[in-house]
Parts: structure tokens; sequence; C-alpha cells
């Protein structure tokens, strides 16, 4: 026996030996990850159900300075050094988390009634209505009311988002000052629990909520100019007036979008099609875009450097190009509306400008760790949503992907073989679209609830297409502008999104171009993107390990549990699950955003409640219906007659919609109920029962819950000094 117990413990001290011999010879790639810590530590305060104290938000920032003085002191303590790290990146990124949140104003409580607004024009885009017709949306800063105790109170600190009149006539530039009577909303509640938080958002953005106009905008025209954002935002309307003005159809709304970011002119059917398709990546202005811009503009300045002697010669021509090329990238970025995915894209193209004039390479994991350590330190609210988690998803694969198949494709491009080099050349873009794409489903399951088998086929064609054809022409309509002359540009760029067009039409008919899939909850999306670092910022075959969570996690969906009943936060609509089908009730129309949100958490199609009668699993009489369950029944009352007390019978969840009874021995979610609690979501458990969740036991109590009833904090002056 003593024999034995020495013989484990040599094979544990080797074995630990090992180990440590091992990460000490990657220890160098460990940078990699800080990143990776600190959106942990983010994704740890936003997940939380209720707000952390300033004590804690405090202990997490020192415990972050300790782990950062230990891991200065002692660096050659492995297991120290490890630690310190992780604990302290994700110390780090709760501590900016919390102070991000708490440095945003409150929201306002906004006039429940229509209101005189006047404020100062921000920012100015175009909007496509459902029915097609086109209105013009507004930012507004330092908003005041002008009726009842609202008059004389202090400007807004947030920003307002109001859409006039579609036929309004008014011409509204950055810089104006307007006064129109609307009608205000706050941001909504999520739509089910764990659904979209548009509060969350709007809380980081600025916004106190939005509006449309009820009457024509009184403007008054360079009234109070806005500074160099201003300025921007008059450039990018005038350009997208002039772009519309040549191209008026689908178009010209294309093309506005992907040269000035004005991507409110696209219509939803057309857009529909891009998303189904798999090209909605390209109404998006973000890295492919700017890759484009910035890969023509330093292509045809070293060209022309080089057909001059002189420079060719005795200038750096490449670094003077890549400049150059900087220089473009950071311009189209503010013409576009320097939103998220291009600012990461940009500062992407930063360091890798800075790589090549080093002499370094231009691409790599340490330069997306850097950029993404700085866009999570910048605004840490990001980590949760899409661009940034598209962006960060599908450059790390490719990254990852490219250095895996680096040997294989220059063994294809070497080759005597012309069939080789053809396919070698033909591989990149081919592989480029599958490691991008593939990467990015997991996050469209989660925020979309829709996967798109075809989206290779159609990015095959679409994004050589936008390289060499879209994007030349539309750069050259930047050049011609100032001289009048953009038509000549225009034309044939519009040519070429044509036949995107054309292309996303057709793709998006083809059989099963668009699966409902039920939503990814956001843990599994955790595990997703654990699974995928661990994939692509490993070498070697460990890294392999990575794919047992990404399996786990795309496979998620359908293991995990869906509700059957919901009710929306506004009380006016509640929905049945039976036989795989949505049903909704009351009314012919439901709603279409929660309509959506409920398609995507459950991956259904939709139907509607049968006024009397049975549809599957669900019976309907005198305005209620009832759906049995093995965890119990579910009774909602849905019209004012539905008074039929007979439907009172066994154990279950009572949803009154429209009185306050309720049933003996049935728990009641009246309106008082969704009013206090918000949206409702009840899930059967089998045998142990119902399982009811509402939207503020979900979301907890945060900064950027708003009250009941979307009540906020009443815009009145500071009391005076004594």
């Amino acid at each position: 026996m003593p024999v034995t117990n020495g013989r484990r413990m040599v094979e544990l001290r080797a074995l630990r030996a090992a180990l440590a011999a091992w990460l000490w010879q990657r220890h160098g790639t460990f940078i990699v990850w800080l990143p990776v810590f600190l959106a942990a530590g983010i994704a740890l305060y936003f997940a939380l159900p209720w707000e952390p104290a300033g004590m804690a938000a405090l202990g997490a920032g020192m415990l972050g300075a300790a782990c950062l003085s230990v891991r200065l002191l002692w660096p050659a303590i492995l297991p120290l050094r490890m630690g310190c790290g992780v604990l302290g990146a994700c110390a780090a990124g709760f501590a900016l988390a919390w102070a991000q949140a708490h440095m945003q104003p409150a929201f306002p409580d906004l006039p429940r009634r229509a209101v005189h607004v006047s404020a100062r024009v921000m920012g100015v885009e175009g909007q496509t209505l459902r029915d097609g017709t086109q209105a013009t949306r507004l930012l507004l800063a330092d908003a005041r009311f002008g009726d009842g105790i609202n008059i004389g109170m202090p400007p807004l600190r947030r920003r307002l988002l109001l859409r006039l009149r579609a036929d309004d006539p008014a011409v509204v530039e950055a810089g104006d000052r307007v006064s129109v009577q609307a009608l205000l909303t706050p941001p909504a509640f999520p739509a089910i629990p764990g659904g979209y938080d548009a509060q969350r958002r709007a809380w980081f953005d600025g916004l106190a909520g939005y509006g449309r106009a009820l009457e024509p905008v009184s403007c008054v025209h360079g009234h109070d100019p806005s500074g160099v954002q201003g300025a921007i935002s008059h450039l990018r309307q005038v350009m997208a007036r002039r772009i519309r003005a040549v191209l008026p159809g689908p178009s010209g709304a294309v093309a506005a979008t992907v040269l000035v970011g004005w991507d409110g002119a696209i219509d939803g059917p057309m857009r529909a099609a891009f998303a189904d398709a798999g090209l909605a990546h390209l109404l998006a202005v973000a890295g492919l875009h700017l890759a484009i811009v910035m890969g023509l503009v330093m292509a045809v300045t070293r060209m022309g450097l080089a057909l001059w002697e002189r420079a060719a010669l005795f200038w750096p021509c490449r670094q003077i190009a890549a400049l150059s090329a900087l220089l473009a990238g950071a311009g189209y970025v503010l013409v576009t509306g320097s939103h998220l995915p291009a600012l990461r894209s940009l500062f992407m193209a930063t360091l890798a400008i800075g790589a090549l004039l080093a002499g370094r390479r231009a691409l790599s994991m340490r330069s997306l760790a850097v950029a993404a350590g700085v866009l999570l330190c910048l605004n840490p609210e990001n980590v949760a949503e899409l661009s940034l988690q598209m962006s960060m998803a599908a450059v790390m694969a490719l990254i990852a992907g490219f250095e895996a198949l680096r040997p294989l494709l220059s063994g294809w491009e070497q080759a005597g073989s012309w069939w080789r080099r053809v396919m070698a050349r033909l591989a990149h873009p081919l592989a480029a679209s599958v490691l991008a794409g593939g990467a990015c489903i997991p996050v469209g399951m989660a925020h979309f609830g829709t996967v798109q088998p075809w989206f290779v086929l159609a990015n095959l064609v679409a994004v050589p297409l936008m390289s060499i054809w879209i994007m030349p022409w539309g750069l050259a309509s930047f050049m011609l502008m100032p001289l009048g002359l953009e038509k000549l540009a225009l034309v044939p760029m519009g040519y070429g999104i044509g036949v995107v067009e054309w292309l996303a039409r057709h793709v998006a008919s083809l059989p099963v171009a668009r699966m409902m899939v039920p939503a990814m909850d956001g843990v599994w999306l955790a595990v997703f993107f654990a699974g995928l670092c661990w994939l692509c910022l490993w070498s070697g075959r460990v890294r392999l390990m990575g794919v047992v969570p990404i399996v786990l996690a795309v496979a998620s969906p359908w293991v995990t549990a869906r509700p059957v009943g919901m009710v929306s936060p506004d009380a006016r609509m509640a929905a049945l699950v039976s036989d795989g089908r949505l049903l909704t009730s009351p009314g012919a129309h439901p709603d279409p955003f929660m309509l959506r949100e409920w398609q995507r958490m459950t991956g259904l199609p939709a139907g509607l409640l049968p006024p009397d009668g049975s549809a599957g699993g669900v019976s309907c009489r005198s305005g209620g219906c009832r759906l049995e369950g093995a965890g119990g029944d579910i009774v909602a009352v849905l019209a004012a007659h539905g008074s039929d007390r007979a439907m009172c019978q066994g154990r279950g969840v009572m949803v009154n919609l429209s009185g306050m009874w309720g049933c003996p021995g049935m728990l009641l979610i009246g309106r008082f109920d969704v009013w206090r609690n918000g949206a409702y979501a009840i899930y059967d458990r089998g045998a142990h029962g119902l399982a009811i969740y509402a939207d503020r036991q979900e979301r907890g109590d945060r900064p950027w819950v708003m009250r009941p009833g979307g009540t906020g904090m009443p815009n009145l002056p500071m009391a005076q000094a004594e």
C-alpha cells in the first residue's frame, strides 16, 4: 500500500509538472483571454436580479486593483498569475458596468397626453412605415414641454426620437429648432420575461422615449447649430437626398444605407428578403464595407505612387497608402453615422495599419483582443447587444479559421496544377462565408429565433459583387458629388444593387430559406461564446474541446421548456400554445411587435383563438378559452362579456384581462397584476405544476427598469439654495 500511494504521488507530480510546462509554453497567448473575462464580469452584472450597492462595485474595483498588483509583484507563480488575471478581469468588468449604468440620468416622467414639444434637432433620418410610405424621424435634444405644469420646467436631460407625419412638407436639418404637438411614449416593457429589453437599450442610449407628431412641424432653420455632430448629420442628410434623387427606388434606399448609413429608408419586405437570404450584413455598415473602402483606397494610392518614378524610388509608398486608407476609413465611418460595428472595425483597422507600419502581422487575435477590450471599457453595456456579439463571433472565427486553413490554402496556391490554384482562389470567399456565417448562426438564433440555411449560396455571389462593383462605384460617387456628377457613378452602382436585390428575393423564396427555431436562452448563448472562445483562442488539439459547449448550446432550444401561455405587458393580448401553434386573441390584428417576440421565443407559427369551439387542445366559449395541460389548466378570459363561471374547474391559472373576478383554487393574473409586474409567461412543468414568471421578477429592480405604468422621475427644477 505505501508503494502504491508513493507511485500515485509521483504520477500526480509528473502530471502537474507537465500541465505547468504546457501552460508556460502558452502563457504569451493568455492576454487574448482578458476581454473574455472582462465581458464575463459585465455579463454577471447585467444578469443579476437586483442592483448591487455602491460598496459592492467599489469592492469589485478594489479587487481588480489588488489582482493587478499581485500579478505585477509575483509574475513567476503561474497559478497566482492566472487566478489574478481571471478574477481581476471579471471584477473590473463588473465595476465598469456598474459605473456606466449609474452615470446615466434617470428616465423622465413623460406626459401621458398630447403635448407641445420644442427642441433642438440633433439628427435626421428616414423611416419606412408599414404601409410603405416614407416618414422622417428626428433625434431631439433639450426638449421642453409647453402645456400645463410642464411650462417653465428645465429641458429634458435625455433625448427624444420623434416621427413626423408622412405628409409633413417640412425639410428639417440638424441644428434646427422645431416645435410640434406630439404624443409621447416611454420605452416599452419587454413583451415576455427574458425578451428584448428596450428600456435597457434606451437607458444607455440616453433616450427618454419616443413620439409621433400629430400635426405638421414648425421649424426655425439654423437657429441653434449643434457643432461637429450636427454638421456631420447635415452632410449625411444632404448626401442621402442626392443619392435618392438619382436612385429613387429600392436601389436608392440600399445605396443610401451603405454609403451614408441611411438604413431607415429600406422598406420591410426588402429588409426581410435580405435577412432571409442571409444578406442582412450587407445593410449594416461594418467590417465588410470598411475593408472594401480601405482596400480600394490603399490599392489606388499605392498604384498611383508607383506610377510616379520619384515617389516609387524615394518615398515610403506602402506606409503612405496605408495611412491614406486609414483616413478614408475614418471618414467613411463618420459619414455613415459612427455605429458600433463600424467603430469596432475602424479600431481593428487602426491596429492593423499600426502593425503593418511596424512590420508585424496586420490581423491577429491580439489586435482583436485589444479592440474588444477597449470597446468593452468604453461601452460595457454593448456586451448584451447583437452588433458586438455578431462582430466578435465573425471576426474571431475568420482569424482562427484561416489560421488553421493557411497550410492547405498555401499548398494549393503554390501547386503546379492550374485547377488547384483556381480552387484556392475560390476557397477564400467560400471559407469566409462559412466561417463568419456559421459563427453568427447561434447569435441569430438567440436574438431572432431564425436560421437561414442558404446564406452561403447568397454570399458567394453578393459579397464579391459588393467588393468589385457596388462599393467602388459608391466611392466614385463620393468624389463626383462636389462636382454635381454623382449620377455617373450612382447609376452603375444601382445596376449592381439591383442584381443583389434580385438574388436576395430569389434565395429568400427557396424552400426552408427561413427556419423558425425557439430562441436560445441567454445562459446558453454564454455557453456558446465560451465554447467559441475556447475553440478559437487555444492552439493544438485541446481547442477541439470547445466543440462540445457549442453543440450543446445550439441544441439547447429544442430541449429547453417553452412557455404555454403569455400575457403582454399592456394587458391587451394573451396567447396560448397548443398543437405546435401560437394562438392569440383578442382581435384579428395582434400587435406585430408582441407577436414577433412571442414567435421568437417559441419558434411557432401564429394563429387566432376561435370565438367559440376548439382549436387543438384549446376550447373557447363565451369570450373565454381553456387550455388543458399536465401541470394544470390555463383559463383565459379575453372579452368583456367573458363571464362564464362554468370554466372555473380544476387547478391551474386564470388570466382575466377583462374583469377582476377569478376562479376558486386558481391563481389569478389580472390587469392590475400585469400593470404592476409587466408581461407574464406560464410554463407547464408536468407533475410539478405550472410555473409562472413575470417580467419584474426576471429583470429585478435595476436602474433601467421603469416603475409600473412606465412612470419616471418628474422633470422638476432643483430646489433653491437657502
